[in-house]
């Protein structure tokens, strides 16, 4: 007869949730979302669906060297969690969403990064979400319905958009944005970070070998 049964979680897929002080939040959010809609004025008319973005170089911009500064702080401290803070990461790209009502965004993920995430300037009222794909081709296949869904069981997960909140997740994680059902718009910064010097000490073979020799 069985003794015991346990369960072992085996390979987390960890998210890095940041909320900012609800003042600091105001103040930055505020500045931030001036500038965005300055750089993206005269708005263009947008197809159903749509959504108006910036180019990729925010953190180039002195307008957002403030927000710059605050990705890589909280890349540091992901860098911690993981035991991976002895090396320096820089933002390869940043560029700010702004999603009209009906506006979505589709499945993708951010290749040739180490970490993804995106910063949530304006959110409607009626709420917003970022959901997660469980990136185990397997797990789509076999689906019987579950009598409760829970992170073990669902083939998703999901974080909630808050303004003044930031999420970071691993880059190969692929997310989408659903449609924005609110009366206003969804303002988001998204940026990439990868390892500066990655070429020349990370993606050399993690092993060393020996010439084999006759006897």
């Amino acid at each position: 007869m069985i003794a015991r049964q346990d369960v072992q979680e085996i390979f987390p897929t960890p998210l890095w949730i940041v909320d900012l002080e609800a003042a600091a939040a105001q103040t930055l959010n505020a500045a931030l979302r001036a500038e965005i809609e300055r750089l993206i004025a005269p708005k263009p008319k947008l197809a159903p669906g749509s959504s108006w973005q910036t180019a990729q170089d925010l953190h180039r911009k002195p307008a957002f060297a403030e927000f710059a500064k605050l990705v890589l702080m909280a890349a540091r401290g992901v860098q911690r969690f993981l035991k991976v803070d002895q090396y320096t990461m820089a933002i390869t790209g940043c560029w700010a969403n702004v999603n009209p009502p009906g506006a979505y965004h589709l499945m993708h993920h951010h290749p040739n990064n180490y970490l993804s995430g995106v910063y949530y300037v304006a959110i409607p009222k009626a709420g917003s979400r970022i959901v997660f794909q469980d990136p185990r081709p397997q797990a789509s296949m076999i689906m019987p319905k579950p009598s409760a869904y829970s992170r073990l069981t669902a083939n998703a997960a999901d974080a909630e958009c808050r303004e003044g909140r930031m999420v970071l997740f691993p880059a190969w994680l692929k997310h989408t944005v659903p449609t924005n059902v609110g009366d206003s718009d969804r303002v988001s910064i998204a940026f990439n970070l990868m390892f500066e010097d990655f070429t020349e000490k990370m993606s050399p073979p993690l092993w060393e070998g020996n010439m084999a020799r006759g006897g």
